[in-house]
């Protein structure tokens, strides 16, 4: 293990190039990184969206399994609106 130490000392024994193409190395570490954890919470998100979008179906599928239909009531609309139509074509003329 490197304690911190060590590590500045074999720092002191790298050339300025040595450290730069360190540096350098570093640098591309971190954006491969950052990359990776943009990557993930991403697909993170995406997940929890269809996770989501699935319990939403699913709510919907279960409201729809229980309704109930009134045909009664679709029946007076029905015949509500044929005689507001009527009515209308009567008065146009």
């Amino acid at each position: 293990m490197t304690t911190p130490d060590s590590s500045a000392d074999s720092m002191r024994e790298l050339t300025d190039r040595e450290l730069l193409e360190e540096l350098a190395e570093t640098d591309n570490r971190l954006a491969s990184l950052q990359h990776e954890i943009r990557r993930r919470m991403q697909q993170r998100a995406e997940y929890e969206l269809r996770a989501e979008q699935h319990a939403e179906i699913s709510r919907m599928v279960e409201h729809l399994d229980q309704a109930r239909i009134d045909w009664h009531k679709v029946r007076e609309f029905f015949r509500d609106t044929f005689v507001e139509v009527q009515e209308s074509w009567r008065a146009e003329d």
